[in-house]
């Protein structure tokens, strides 16, 4: 298992990859931070133990979230099947967004998950009793053995021995179930309970288990995850593992699951000889960000969304669509999207708004109003006196329209109604925005995100006050922001009125994992 403290952290990596890889400079690992984390301590054994397991469960409620969505493509080529490894592109999942945008997950690290999968109730109770002959006797089962049984005088019966449960060998043989329990425990304790069902129906009897192994082995004080006692008990659980394996004889298939489960835990490494070099995380992390962020707003400000590009499973989604609750229920994606290209949400989620359409009783939703229009008929503009238009002469219905989809669109009441906040998640560090000239990668893509924010603010503007235009990034904290833990805005920056909010990654990621 990795010592946490032994990590080069890398912060805001060019190359759009959050997770742990090998290090192409030296020997280790390097652990790939998300942006924002500028702040973030180096070498503190539990910060970054504590960033891992979040992570992890972040990546793993990711891909559960969208695996079997057509947001995502899944391979599993069969040389994937038997590496003690990562998974890697092969077997990992992958999608792309309607900009072009690229993510590919590789979500499981087997160090972990072997001993997530190991796990089962039945093999360890196989292993805990199996049935051999006994000299005790169960004078509740005697009438099973009456055949068997020796009749002497007097009506006395003598049965010789009794097929009775029983452990199998000796103690040791019983050990590798509390061995496995106590590596389980610690795992489950690092992941919050955000384990599979069968785990956490159990999570007493493996407390219990993983208990009795390390009254045997360990101090009270020891930990696979303590900084301080990290080495030492490593090198307990390996001794002890040896240790059980010579002196076990009988060794059927339930044994040989936990044993390999062990010691891919406390022997395994992240295995570098693959062709693409990324191990453990996911490259194009902005997908993860957007459906963190989009998990925030829909639980803190439900009432307040018109509208949304996103379709994230929620337990209790507003304004559902009755006709989705048939194939893909509890999503909030509630309007069909126009995607041209086949890529990005296939689903948002939109309300109605207080605008009319001009020629039905009706009203207009807000992705429709979340339109440019651009009209090829011919018309005519007096300037010097406008009572000579002729505009309003032209048929709209044959006008060119495209419907820019923003992230996110909230109202907010004030005395005379309401004004309403675009918000775009952004993965990108705040120096692409300080210095937006330092490759021409980044020029274009500055100046691209622009136009798409004011592009959407001009859209909402012909019904509505827009108050306020945002992007949205990732940020560490130090220390809880105030008067807002959510974060708060760079002063120094203002882009044509589009405001740069700093948002607690911790806050906005606790929310997103809660309930998981």
């Amino acid at each position: 298992m990795f010592d946490f403290s032994s990590f080069n952290l890398i912060k805001n990596s060019n190359d759009f990859f959050v997770g742990i890889r090998k290090s192409a400079l030296e020997d280790g690992y390097e652990f790939c931070l998300p942006n924002g984390f500028d702040n973030f301590p180096d070498g503190d054994f539990n910060e970054v133990r504590d960033l891992f397991f979040q992570m992890y469960r972040t990546f793993r409620k990711f891909e559960r979230d969208n695996t079997g969505t057509n947001r995502f493509n899944l391979n599993r080529p069969d040389f994937q099947q038997d590496q003690d490894q990562t998974t890697l592109s092969g077997g990992g999942v992958s999608m792309q967004t309607e900009d072009g945008e690229v993510c590919v997950l590789y979500s499981k690290i087997k160090m972990i998950e072997r001993v997530l999968e190991a796990y089962d109730d039945l093999a360890i109770n196989s292993i805990q009793k199996k049935a051999r002959r006994s000299e005790d006797i169960d004078y509740s089962q005697i009438y099973k053995y009456l055949d068997r049984a020796i009749y002497l005088d007097n009506d006395v019966i003598y049965i010789e021995a009794m097929d009775l449960p029983r452990p199998t060998v000796r103690y040791e043989s019983t050990d590798i179930v509390n061995l496995y329990c106590y590596i389980l425990d610690e795992i489950v304790q690092q992941l919050d309970g955000d384990v599979p069902d069968n785990i956490q129906a159990h999570s007493q009897d493996i407390r219990f288990l993983a208990q009795r192994f390390q009254d045997g082995y360990l101090t009270s004080n020891q930990s696979i995850f303590d900084k301080d006692t990290f080495g030492e008990t490593i090198s307990i659980l390996k001794e002890a593992l040896d240790n059980i394996d010579k002196n076990t004889y009988y060794k059927d298939a339930d044994y040989w699951g936990l044993y390999e489960a062990i010691e891919i835990f406390l022997y395994g490494e992240i295995n570098p000889a693959q062709n693409d070099g990324n191990y453990w995380g996911i490259k194009g992390f902005s997908l993860v960000w957007e459906d963190m962020c989009s998990t925030y707003f829909f639980k803190k400000y439900p009432d307040k969304i018109c509208y949304a590009d996103t379709d994230i499973p929620l337990k209790d989604p507003p304004h559902p669509e009755p006709k989705r609750q048939g194939e893909e229920p509890k999503r909030v994606g509630n309007c069909r999207a126009s995607s041209r290209n086949g890529y990005g949400n296939q689903w948002i989620y939109r309300t109605i708004s207080d605008i009319s359409y001009p020629n039905k009783d009706d009203l207009f939703g807000w992705n429709e109003l979340l339109c440019i229009e651009f009209d090829t008929e011919v018309g005519t503009l007096v300037y010097s006196n406008r009572r000579y238009d002729q505009l309003e002469q032209r048929d709209i219905s044959r006008a060119m329209r495209r419907f820019p989809r923003p992230d996110l669109v909230l109202k907010f009441e004030t005395k005379n109604g309401f004004k309403l906040k675009i918000f775009d998640y952004k993965d990108v560090p705040l120096n692409f925005y300080l210095n937006p000239s330092s490759s021409p990668k980044s020029a274009n893509k500055y100046k691209n995100d622009i136009i798409k924010q004011l592009t959407y603010e001009f859209a909402l503007q012909q019904t509505h006050t827009v108050a306020e235009s945002v992007f949205f990034i990732p940020w560490y904290y130090t220390a809880e922001p105030e008067p807002e833990p959510l974060g708060e805005t760079e002063q120094s920056l203002d882009i044509k009125g589009i405001k740069i909010f700093k948002a607690n990654f911790f806050i906005i990621q606790k929310l997103y994992l809660e309930n998981s």
